[in-house]
């Protein structure tokens, strides 16, 4: 079992996590965006802010991840003021070492949740000497943007600290993002358990934008959520694969609904501005 030093965390796992951060000025004329990277068959979606502000999701499955950043952030900018790791799988933590090395990531979000992978353990002495503050995510925590509330965590419902699952999916951190006059719906790789879940619990309302979870699997994306959300547009997360995604039944799911679809293997780089 991976035993997580209790440095890392914290010690903030009895209280709700509120992020602030302020743009005190504006150092470039960088615009404020949400990109959901195409960094090949893998997850990552970077939150641009204005005052050189940035939340990364997910890192993607390569060191690709580093020259998407170096594309998108000032060169002079080495900070990362937030980083979330959604839940401990390749596709989405790999990226993170090549991160770590070439940004200071002020503060990380990730479920706590244990995973028996090598790659996960190397990963969490990465993050321990890297300095970050490191919070473990549930419902209900809050990350504000210059006094305004930027995202939601709705999954999970509860401190994972150590906790173990058949399926790490069911450990995934679901947030919802709320940038300009559109609303995201941050999945990762959410199953239908997940979803329904969600659901179950009155967490999910309509958005503007879904990021397709599980990179278009079968397993995920029910009908039930898409008439719990009712998304316009959806961003599929997905590159060259063996696994057939996106599958052609989420395809049509979101077809029947009406909505709008980009996948990062047709147009690369997916900007909202």
């Amino acid at each position: 079992m991976i035993m997580l030093n209790k440095k890392i965390v914290g010690g903030v796992l009895a209280f709700i996590l509120v992020l602030v951060f302020y743009a005190v000025y504006q150092k470039t004329d960088q615009k404020p965006a949400v990109v959901f990277l195409d960094v090949g068959q893998g997850d990552s979606q970077l939150i641009i802010l204005p005052g050189d502000v940035q939340i990364l999701v997910d890192a993607g499955p390569s060191n690709r991840i580093s020259a998407k950043l170096a594309a998108y952030l000032p060169f002079y900018d080495k900070d990362i003021e937030l980083a979330i790791l959604t839940h401990p799988h390749m596709d989405h933590l790999n990226g993170f070492v090549s991160v770590f090395r070439d940004y200071n990531v002020k503060n990380f979000i990730f479920s706590g949740a244990n995973y028996e992978s090598k790659l996960y353990a190397d990963f969490l002495k990465i993050l321990e000497s890297e300095g970050s503050s490191v919070y473990t995510a549930r419902v209900g925590d809050i990350v504000n943007y210059n006094s305004q509330p930027i995202l939601k965590i709705i999954s999970p419902a509860q401190v994972l600290l150590g906790q173990s699952f058949k399926n790490i999916h069911d450990s995934v951190i679901v947030s919802e993002l709320n940038f300009g006059h559109k609303k995201f719906l941050l999945t990762g790789d959410a199953d239908e358990v997940l979803d329904r879940k969600l659901m179950a619990l009155n967490l999910l309302g309509d958005v503007d934008v879904l990021k397709v979870g599980h990179h278009g699997s079968q397993t995920a994306t029910p009908m039930e959520l898409l008439r719990a959300v009712r998304p316009e547009e959806a961003v599929i997360q997905v590159g060259n694969n063996s696994y057939g995604h996106p599958t052609q039944t989420v395809l049509d799911r979101l077809a029947e609904f009406g909505v709008k679809i980009f996948r990062n293997d047709e147009v690369g780089d997916v900007i909202y501005k």
